[in-house]
């Protein structure tokens, strides 16, 4: 029995030493199951929005038209405030800056206003002097038809009327001096007028246009203010934004402009409104040309009259016809009446 009793505990023995054994290398490293791995979240990104900054320093009261000027950056989107950042570069170009910006400065709403018309007027371009603004009413005729546009640029052509006095020979009389009969001219005086034309303005830019101002359907007239209707010409008829309205044809298509007068604000030099203001003190007409896109050409012209028309442009000049002379007896006789002939049938 002792015999037994020790062979039965050294058996126990050597399972539990291989069970230990066993236990260990499958558990171990590289040979049990892997241990399972914990994922780690990893922060959500804030995305990017763009913002307008300023590329080199803007000084203050300057106008910013160089887009240059101003360059696009990304920042993320929990610093950008849309009350107060701007985010595409035409919201900025344009805009008047009333402090000054520093380089790489995000630019912000409140430093921006918009410009007024002293500022909008183009700055001097050498040996020229600064433009000035000089207001001039058109209509749909002197005005191309409404189709100018602020920043366009344009002509300006003129047609004066001169006066040119006449002394033209008529005859003779007798006239005694001292008792001497002495031959006389006898001349009558005319005043016949001749239109001359030419380009008195080339590449004036329109800075504004001014419309009529549009009266509300239940608008209340004020005291004393003209309660007829204006004629035909001297308003247009417009629409909520301003602009004159094209009468339809009689086929339902957009015909003519409706006659009327609106202002253009022009960038001139002190010389160029006295040519405007002595056309319009003489009663001269002028009309508007329209330059093409990047037109900056300055063109000589040698103006157009009748002698020049005939001299460099060859046109011919009629010759003077016969006088018709008309007999006491034609003119004193009066004709019989004629009989109309009979309807002819084809």
């Amino acid at each position: 029995m002792r015999r037994g009793g020790v062979l039965i505990l050294l058996i126990g023995l050597i399972i539990l030493v291989a069970g230990g054994m066993a236990l260990y290398f499958y558990m171990g490293p590289g040979i049990g199951p892997p241990a399972t791995s914990q994922t780690t979240e990893l922060p959500t990104e804030v995305p990017l929005v763009d913002i307008v900054r300023a590329r080199t320093d803007i000084q203050a009261n300057t106008v910013i038209s160089d887009v240059s000027q101003l360059e696009i950056v990304q920042i993320p989107q929990n610093e950008f405030d849309p009350a107060k950042n701007f985010s595409n570069l035409s919201d900025v170009q344009g805009k008047l800056a009333i402090t000054s910006i520093v380089a790489e400065q995000p630019i912000d709403k409140a430093d921006l206003t918009e410009p007024g018309l002293s500022q909008q007027i183009p700055t001097a371009e050498s040996p020229r002097p600064r433009d000035k603004a000089y207001p001039f009413l058109v209509n749909n005729l002197s005005g191309v038809a409404d189709q100018i546009k602020p920043g366009d640029f344009i002509d300006v052509v003129a047609t004066f009327t001169v006066l040119r006095r006449y002394s033209y020979p008529t005859g003779e009389t007798i006239e005694t001096v001292g008792g001497i009969p002495v031959p006389m001219l006898i001349r009558e005086l005319t005043d016949p007028t001749f239109n001359t034309t030419k380009t008195i303005i080339q590449r004036a830019q329109v800075i504004r246009i001014i419309r009529p101002q549009v009266a509300s359907a239940d608008a209340t007239p004020e005291p004393g203010a003209e309660t007829t209707p204006p004629q035909s010409g001297n308003v247009p008829q417009v629409d909520a934004s301003g602009q004159p309205i094209a009468q339809a044809g009689a086929d339902g298509t957009a015909g003519s402009i409706t006659q009327g007068t609106w202002t253009l604000i022009l960038s001139v030099n002190d010389q160029e409104i006295e040519l405007m203001e002595f056309a319009l003190a003489t009663n001269s007409r002028m009309v508007l040309v329209l330059r093409g896109a990047g037109d900056s050409t300055f063109e000589p012209t040698i103006g157009a009259t009748f002698d020049l028309l005939v001299s460099e442009f060859g046109v011919p000049l009629p010759q003077n016809l016969p006088p018709n002379v008309i007999s006491p007896n034609q003119a004193w006789t009066p004709e019989p009446t004629r009989t109309p002939a009979p309807t002819r049938v084809p």
